[in-house]
């Protein structure tokens, strides 16, 4: 449990949720910023709550300097879930908008390229409702990775060869290096990405072929199995072209 709590204090809320709202909280929309420093409490009281049992002094300490907070952390009312509360669809978006920023950030390192170089990204999306998503995140994407500009695509061939990539699921993503990229450590780079998801497909590969598995796995859990041997290989074969393209290229 206390684990559990660790990841999502650390990563969810720390890492993520306090640096995607930074731009609201400095924004001149007063209702948006209310927004903000609601959920942010909110979510501080919940969590104070569930740390208390591990961490009973400080999280006392803390909850009494907390506006609105009159009675005392120990007998305070435990939190309790709300249906109304879970938010599956959107949950979904975030994670594709955090994945991008994971790849953006990835690809200026492993480039050696500063973070806080700006950059022009070019994506690719697998459909319009996730350009939609990528355009209503160009906030995030420019305070979190420092995209100075965005552009979307259809087609690889019209950006042309002098590109870094990445792929993830739902979207390709592009950024133009010129004299900034090593080709080697792209070559490099995408060496190990190939390497990764060929392992990934062999492993979904011999689940699908395992007769037993296949027999005794629920018909939900085969057909999730299927579905990443078919994103893997799609993932795999956009590698393998981006490769030969910088190849070319050299």
């Amino acid at each position: 449990a206390i684990q559990k709590l660790y990841e999502f204090i650390w990563n969810e809320y720390c890492d993520w949720y306090i640096e995607f709202v930074k731009p609201r909280l400095y924004s001149e929309d007063n209702e948006d910023k209310n927004t903000v420093r609601y959920v942010l409490t909110s979510v501080m009281r919940d969590m104070l709550k569930l740390l208390h049992p591990f961490m009973p002094f400080i999280t006392e300490e803390i909850w009494g300097h907390m506006i609105g907070t009159n009675e005392r952390l120990i007998s305070s009312k435990w939190p309790e879930i709300n249906d109304e509360r879970i938010y599956n669809k959107e949950e979904e978006q975030i994670r594709l908008l955090m994945d991008i920023v994971r790849s953006i950030r990835n690809i200026k390192a492993e480039m050696d390229v500063p973070p806080s170089k700006k950059i022009s990204v070019y994506f690719i999306p697998g459909n319009a409702t996730i350009q939609h998503l990528i355009e209503e995140g160009k906030s995030y994407f420019k305070s979190l990775t420092n995209v100075e500009s965005m552009f979307f695509s259809t087609n690889k061939e019209s950006l042309g060869d002098n590109m870094a990539s990445s792929v993830i699921d739902g979207v390709e993503i592009f950024i133009p290096l010129a004299d900034l990229i090593d080709y080697d450590k792209e070559l490099e780079r995408l060496g190990k990405e190939k390497e990764r998801l060929d392992n990934e497909i062999k492993r979904a590969s011999g689940k699908i072929n395992n007769k037993s598995f296949v027999d005794k796995a629920p018909e939900q859990v085969v057909a999730a199995e299927k579905g990443k041997l078919e994103k893997y290989m799609e993932m795999y074969n956009k590698v393998i072209e981006r490769i030969e393209q910088i190849k070319r290229q050299v």
